[in-house]
């Protein structure tokens, strides 16, 4: 629609350029003619001589000026031409009738005021244009009633009266004939601005109901993460509050039997011995608890300030399955290596970081694995020449609604996932983030009863820093097979 107007405006623009070049080449034409008109009738005179010269000399200088200034000085010119046209036009229409009597000659010169008003209609606004339009026939009208007055002609019998009178008639009608037309261009224009101004609100509408109704989908899904994750907190506080109080108890009921002295348990030294490793034990899980939730509250405060240098994978995997070596053995449950030891696993990675992740996974899946299960590590070189980790168990899996949630902070699996199990369900939201700082992608695949598979992928090297969103750094993947 804009195009189009543009276009419209343009055309027209060309249009009135045109026209008033050539009512210039005409209105020269008229002024080389009657100079040779006069001259051949005997009618020339020395006012007449120079006008003419002055026309025929500054019409082309104006229609020049608003060809090269492309219609920039259009109105000035039109000015100019309606001053000096107007007083020429009228002079000589004066001087033809009041002292010359040459009703011919002032009639072929008033038919030009018709002229002007077309060129005033066409170029500036209707009041204006009206204005002056109406200003030149009233002086045409008064010279005209007085020449019939002073000369005592009667319009009716006089010939050359009535053509004065047609003379009047046809500029009156031209005058008339052209406001109602201004006005109805005026009305025109009012019309388009107004369609034009009703398109472009309905735009602005649609553009608006479409951006309420994002903020609204928005909202709605903020509301419902914001719903599910009081919903979490809710469950971590309650799951906490039994995971704090059980070891708790613990070491607190075996602190007091051990206050109690050697008459509690006189002659079983093994007992006392069982109770000191139960509330080391106790401790331990405590421990474990209190360190996942201040990393996390850490990370998600603090950020992230890894160190980047290159590091042995194999090495790292060793530490971290050393450190749940005493988990694994509590559990029954075996562990195994799978990576070449011929190859070299070194990449550019943050030590700590990474053996996090390690622990994290590793953990994870020795807990939630039955007894006499298998957890595997798995190291191997990617075609990017980064590393693909996976642990795997062989435990009961989780269900599939379940995997793109798994790694939301305090979300537990719980009685689908295994029953008596201890966390705080912060492990893998941590595995999460760490993955992203690394440069890397972190994978879930699982299946009830048959076990969970997750990957770990990184790069060899890390390139500047590009975070990776979440639907692309979290990838639930297909069900493992049996």
């Amino acid at each position: 629609m804009a195009d189009q107007s543009s276009d419209l405006a343009h055309f027209v623009r060309r249009a009135v350029n045109l026209s008033v070049v050539l009512v210039g080449v005409l209105a020269s034409a008229a002024a080389v003619y009657e100079y040779f008109h006069l001259a051949a009738t005997g009618r020339l005179n020395i006012y007449s001589q120079l006008v003419i010269m002055a026309v025929a000399l500054c019409l082309p200088c104006g229609v020049l000026l608003v060809f090269i200034s492309r219609a920039r000085f259009l109105k000035p010119v039109i000015w100019a031409v309606f001053f000096l046209g107007s007083l020429h036009l009228l002079a000589f229409v004066s001087i033809s009738l009041l002292v010359d009597s040459d009703v011919s000659l002032a009639i072929q010169h008033g038919f030009w005021i018709i002229v002007v008003q077309v060129c005033l209609f066409a170029t500036f606004d209707r009041r204006t244009a009206l204005s002056l339009s109406a200003l030149l026939f009233a002086v045409l009208l008064a010279i005209v009633v007085l020449y019939l007055y002073v000369g005592g002609h009667n319009p009716l019998t006089h010939v050359h009266g009535g053509s004065l009178i047609q003379l009047l008639i046809a500029t009156g009608a031209i005058l008339v004939l052209l406001g109602g037309l201004s006005s109805l261009r005026e009305l025109a224009l009012v019309e388009t601005a107004r369609a034009e101004a009703s398109e472009e609100n309905a735009i602005l509408l649609r553009a608006s109901a479409e951006e309420a109704k994002a903020e609204r989908q928005t909202a709605v899904r903020a509301l419902i993460e914001a719903e599910k994750a009081a919903q979490a907190r809710d469950s971590f506080l309650a799951s906490m509050s039994h995971e704090l109080r059980t070891p708790l108890n613990a070491i607190i009921g075996f602190s007091q039997i051990l206050e109690m002295g050697d008459d509690v348990i006189a002659g079983q030294p093994e007992k006392k011995l069982e109770y000191v490793s139960d509330i080391r034990h106790s401790g331990e899980h405590m421990l474990t608890l209190i360190n996942q939730i201040l990393e996390y509250s850490r990370l998600e405060s603090e950020g992230f300030d890894l160190n980047y240098a290159d590091h042995d994978v194999v090495g790292l995997a060793e530490a971290a399955m050393r450190k749940v070596e005493m988990l694994k053995d509590a559990n029954h449950v075996r562990l195994l290596r799978q990576w070449d030891t011929q190859l070299n696993y070194t990449i550019e990675t943050d030590e700590r970081a990474l053996s996090q992740v390690l622990i994290n996974l590793l953990s994870n899946a020795v807990k939630f694995t039955p007894e006499g299960g298998l957890v595997s590590l798995k190291i191997e070189p990617d075609d990017g020449g980064g590393l693909d980790i996976e642990v795997r168990d062989d435990g009961i899996g989780m269900a599939q609604d379940k995997i793109a949630y798994v790694s939301d902070p305090f979300f537990q699996i719980g009685d689908q996932r295994s029953t008596g199990t201890e966390g705080t369900g912060l492990g893998l939201s941590i595995v999460r983030s760490l993955v992203r700082e690394l440069g890397g992608k972190f994978e879930i695949q699982s299946r009830i009863g048959e076990g969970t598979l997750c990957r770990v992928r990184l790069p060899a090297k890390i390139g500047p820093a590009t975070p990776l969103d979440e639907a692309a750094n979290e990838t639930p993947l297909a069900a493992i097979s049996a």
